[in-house]
């Protein structure tokens, strides 16, 4: 679009020796204007050449503006004394004057003017010329210079403006896009992930049983089928969510379903104690969302890596902050949990960011592991904390 529009105007724009050739006719045609009233006009062979010189001299305007406005007013104060000073040579520096005032600061160019005009009218004192017109002529391309310059500054202005509002735009959509990635793929782990390990150790305990102990390789065949059905329902729920995100807010998700992951795992032969402590009144959705998230990972982690198929949940509100513990055995010569491909600690660390949380996890002894989130609350809570004990 950009580059369209400034095409479209470099070709409206005259080529640069056309208007080398109107400035030309024209310093020279001023040569013939008379000096002031009562003058007569001047026009001769050396007022001519003099003021082609002077607008060989304009050629340079562009590239060398500052010399060339020294080297007109030079060549109008040598004219006086060789009696060839002319109105072309006015014309000659207001032109001049006005492409440095177009390529300096406003001060610079406003001085610059001031310094020409008064020294324009100086000389044409010394030939005897009392008319103001040429330090009008001067003054007069000084401000239009100065006026396209500002102009100019202003356009450049509003569309380094508008580039950077498109940058930022640009910046802010490739962000939330990787949030989005993030968010998709927490989620799909949070679903997925406890369900796939459910199926993982049971097809183990199945494929083991399946001579010998056949009762037990059929119960086990039965949570994965349970298993099987969950994770589908959950990944469809995902999708759901994904196609319609006002559909995530249609259904609650929070600490009041953690009867159910208790539940959820109890059957799977996992132990779960939970000590709960927490304001009766309701917790911020993230916050909400974000703890149950992290007791999902947590009991996960202890069912996958613990031993002695039992976990400890503990829930507390501190003042402005809900501490979310998971603690469960594991071999003291065991490698630690955090040491495998730890996608479920890293999502489950920048979800706890997400709401300015922090998480810690390590060995507590040499037999227990412990992980804790801090949730932020905002304000201390004022109402009174309800206790639970779930075994």
């Amino acid at each position: 679009m950009t580059s369209q529009t400034d095409g479209s105007a470099a070709r409206r724009r005259p080529p640069q020796w056309l208007a080398d050739v109107a400035v030309t006719v024209f310093v020279v045609l001023s040569g013939a204007a008379p000096l002031g009233k009562g003058h007569e006009v001047v026009w001769s062979r050396d007022v001519v050449l003099l003021n082609l010189v002077v607008a060989a001299v304009l050629l340079a305007r562009r590239r060398l503006p500052e010399p060339t406005v020294l080297a007109l007013v030079a060549l109008s104060v040598l004219s006086v004394p060789l009696g060839l000073f002319n109105p072309g040579l006015s014309a000659a520096s207001a032109i001049a004057t006005y492409s440095v005032t177009l390529r300096l600061p406003r001060r610079a160019g406003l001085i610059t003017t001031l310094v020409v005009a008064v020294a324009m009218s100086a000389t044409a004192l010394l030939a005897g010329d009392t008319a103001p017109q040429h330090a009008l002529a001067v003054l007069l391309g000084g401000a239009i210079g100065d006026a396209i310059r500002a102009q100019r500054a202003h356009l450049a202005s509003i569309t380094e403006r508008a580039e950077r509002a498109e940058r930022t735009r640009e910046a802010v959509a490739r962000q939330r896009v990787a949030e989005d990635r993030l968010g998709i793929a927490r989620d799909l782990h949070d679903v997925v992930a406890h369900q796939i390990a459910v199926i993982n150790l049971h097809a183990g305990v199945a494929s083991s049983a399946l001579r010998e102990r056949p009762d037990d390789a059929e119960a086990s065949l039965s949570i994965i089928r349970q298993a099987s059905r969950t994770v589908l329902a959950e990944i469809g729920d995902l999708l759901s969510t994904l196609r319609d995100p006002g559909a995530a807010d249609s259904e609650p998700t929070g600490l009041a379903q953690l009867d159910d992951v208790v539940r959820d795992f109890a059957t799977h032969g996992l132990d779960v104690t939970v000590r709960y402590d927490a304001p009766t009144g309701d917790l911020p959705r993230a916050i909400d969302v974000t703890a149950l998230r992290v007791v999902q990972e947590g009991l996960t982690n202890a069912h996958k890596h613990g031993t002695g198929d039992r976990a400890h949940v503990l829930l507390e509100t501190l003042p402005r902050t809900l501490r979310v513990t998971i603690t469960n055995p594991v071999r003291p010569g065991a490698s630690d949990p955090a040491l495998g491909n730890r996608q479920g600690l890293i999502g489950m660390a920048e979800r706890v960011e997400s709401v300015r949380g922090t998480l810690r996890y390590g060995r507590l002894g040499a037999g227990t592991w412990e992980l804790a989130a801090e949730l932020p609350l905002g304000p201390a809570p004022t109402t009174v904390l309800a206790h639970k004990e779930l075994t």
